[in-house]
């Protein structure tokens, strides 16, 4: 019970300290009532400054109310309950009229006391200042106007080679619409319309280079699409960024997961749901949320991953560029019953949709452009060698003659002189299938980034953080037992 003058206590409840001794705020006696002692005011309902009602600055306890048994109480009516018992036991009469509630019915009037029903404290919450929370803004901010300085630079630089491209696609396909001798033989398709925006693998004349020496181009793809690119130092700083960023919100993760078991060092050791003021719901949440994150990252990561890389190149011409991205479209052989299946239909369609919006039906494989011993230009994809067309811009596989029959076989029995032996392995290549093996990092980096992995790895990191290590804890408490022995 607060009252603003002790002498309004009910007459059981009025304190009487011994001499020498006075009754201070916390509701006991003591020799001197210090600053610490004052704080600890039951009538403030742990509330100070700003936060405490003007009408309790003033309150004071009275003695506590021992403890009551109620004999038939009611949850639903808990309170009541209550204020009935602790008022007989007090014997405080009428106390519907002389006895207020703490923060609903204030002193004044015939209410000379007041019941100390605290409410509920406000719940902890993050002032957003904090310096992990000033962190994330530093890395992230810093990522985003990173990536955006890139798209307007990207955007800029790439206007020439767009332009260019455009420009050469209607020039070609006028000139083409006109003339059937640049179409090969089977092929039905001309040089016009290999010169696309996005140049595609087709059949070339068989003169399409100019020393070719009895040899012959013919682009077996048509469906391949070209792109080049160039390598720029401010786009790889920007994958190298995202990559960072990636691994410090896996990190970030891992802090709160410690701080949910009190294992952070320093000052926050041994303390629970320290960075979230030590409540347990603010701290899931914000893992929640964080988790969240990082997992729209990852998967966001492994959609674009195809073309993550080449985003931050520059877009080139094929023949000028650094690399070469060759895009094949991936076709699956489906064998089914006669009968069609509705849902089997639909579940295909789905499938098929989901490949396209993931990039998943396509196939892109980035080659680095290389130099010959003559000093031309060319990329290998699949084991074939493209050499650039100086002529015709374009990249095409070499083929040689070899005759059409026995007497062509038998004429080139005594072998190849030095010269065309040279010559042949500066535009097909060694006679070697090269197996690329990565390294131990790279298959690992490899592996880590599958579809199966992230999706295990961020729904095993909740599981770790929410009940695994708990679990371990709890099972550790109940099976060890520990007695001081005087």
């Amino acid at each position: 019970v607060c009252v603003a003058e002790l002498s309004n206590c009910p007459p059981s409840l009025r304190p009487s300290c011994p001499d020498g001794q006075l009754f201070c705020a916390d509701g006991d006696c003591h020799d001197e009532c210090t600053e610490e002692i004052q704080a600890q005011n039951p009538c403030h309902c742990s509330r100070s400054g700003g936060k405490l009602p003007s009408e309790a600055q003033d309150l004071i306890p009275c003695l506590a109310i021992p403890n009551v048994t109620i004999q038939q109480f009611h949850p639903w009516n808990s309170q009541n309950d209550i204020r009935s018992a602790c008022g007989a036991e007090a014997n405080i009469t009428d106390q519907s009229k002389t006895v207020g509630v703490w923060g609903k019915s204030w002193l004044g009037g015939d209410i000379a006391a007041v019941w100390a029903e605290c409410p509920a404290a406000p719940s902890p919450n993050y002032k957003y200042t904090e310096s992990y929370w000033i962190a994330v803004y530093a890395v992230n901010g810093a990522l985003a106007l990173l990536i955006l300085i890139w798209s307007v630079y990207k955007g800029f630089a790439e206007q020439s080679v767009r332009a260019a491209t455009s420009g050469k696609v209607g020039s070609i396909r006028d000139k083409s619409a006109d003339s059937s001798d640049g179409v090969a033989a089977g092929s039905g398709r001309s040089m016009g319309d290999n010169m696309a925006e996005k140049p595609v693998f087709g059949s070339t004349p068989k003169d399409a280079l100019t020393e070719s020496r009895s040899g012959s181009v013919d682009m077996a793809m048509p469906n391949n699409r070209l792109s080049g690119y160039s390598d720029s130092i401010l786009g790889t700083v920007c994958v190298w960024s995202i990559a960072v960023v990636t691994i410090l919100w896996i990190c970030f993760l891992g802090v709160w997961t410690a701080d949910y078991y009190g294992s952070l060092p320093g000052k926050h050791s041994g303390v629970l749901y320290s960075l979230a003021y030590e409540n347990d719901f603010l701290e899931l949440a914000t893992f929640l949320i964080l988790w969240g994150i990082t997992f729209v990252i990852l998967i966001v990561l492994y959609v674009l991953q195809p073309h993550l890389r080449n985003y931050f190149r520059l877009l080139a011409l094929p023949a000028k560029g650094e690399y070469v991205c060759v895009v094949r479209p991936l076709h699956e052989i489906k064998v089914t019953e006669t009968s069609v299946n509705w849902l089997q239909v639909h579940i295909n369609v789905l499938t098929e949709w989901l490949q396209a919006a993931m990039s998943r039906d396509k196939e892109y494989t980035t080659c680095p452009v290389e130099r010959t011993s003559e000093g031309r230009l060319y990329f290998t994809y699949q084991c074939t060698r493209y050499v650039l067309d100086e002529q015709t811009q374009q990249y095409a596989p070499y083929e040689f003659d070899l005759g059409s029959g026995h007497r062509g076989l038998i004429d080139q029995a005594g072998g190849l002189s030095s010269t065309e032996a040279s010559y042949r392995l500066e535009l097909v290549g060694p006679n070697f299938i090269e197996v690329k093996v990565p390294n131990i990092f790279g298959a690992f980096a490899r592996e880590l980034v599958s579809f199966f992995y992230l999706y295990q790895f961020i729904f095993l990191w909740a599981f770790y953080f929410y009940a695994y290590w708990q679990s371990e804890r709890r099972l550790k408490q109940m099976a060890e037992q520990e007695e001081t022995i005087a």
